[in-house]
């Protein structure tokens, strides 16, 4: 029997130098990681209010990664492949083995809530596939309802982390009745950062910070 709807969140390991690359020349490494820190927070304060089950997808084994899913009370597995596509791919496979429905979130965009997680569980009763786009050309969400999708992995030459992902994306999904929701945005350039800032999402120390390497 399936159990509840499951909200994934996929996290990097915090790590100094390797998260939030492209903040790094205006940041330094550590000014990068505490970016990251707040979008991280931010994003497991957005799921506190999922109704299903949470599980936190690191990237690699972090113990404060372990600790915050022991702390909050959320499952934590270990993503699995070899690109961007393979890791979504084995996270929803898995998931859908136990779910009815799945999301699959990042964890640098500041604006996901609950009403967006809503929007997509609810796009689910009548779509097997649905993205939650990203102003860049990409996608913040995806979530779906079809195990049977995601083994083998559907994506192939997608451009991970170009204006042509979600695009690419879709193509995969030709087929397959599916959705996608308005735009949200991400956290990726320093521009991203002042935005964030400006909206309050972020603390406005950060907008002195960029330009100085800590």
């Amino acid at each position: 029997m399936a159990c509840a709807d499951q909200l994934l969140i996929f996290a990097r390991g915090l790590q100094a130098g390797k998260v939030k690359t492209r903040l790094i020349p205006a940041y330094g490494a550590d000014g990068a990681l505490a970016i990251y820190r707040h979008l991280l927070q931010r994003t497991c304060d957005a799921a506190a209010t999922f109704p299903g089950q949470v599980t936190l997808w690191a990237d690699q084994p972090d113990p404060a990664l372990g600790r915050l899913a022991a702390d909050r009370g959320w499952g934590l597995s270990i993503q699995c492949g070899d690109n961007l596509g393979e890791r979504m791919s084995h996270a929803l496979h898995q998931s859908l083995q136990v779910s009815h429905k799945v999301l699959l979130v990042g964890s640098d965009c500041p604006v996901l809530d609950q009403g967006y997680f809503e929007q997509a569980l609810t796009a689910l009763d009548t779509n097997k596939v649905v993205f939650g786009a990203s102003e860049d050309g990409g996608y913040v969400l995806l979530g779906s309802s079809s195990a049977g999708l995601w083994n083998p992995q559907p994506f192939k030459g997608v451009q991970w982390g170009s204006q042509y992902a979600l695009q690419q994306s879709r193509e995969a999904f030709s087929e397959v009745k599916q959705c996608v929701l308005p735009p949200l945005w991400d956290v990726d350039l320093p521009d991203d950062v002042s935005r964030a800032c400006e909206l309050r999402l972020l603390p406005a120390t950060f907008l002195s910070q960029a330009g100085g390497r800590q």
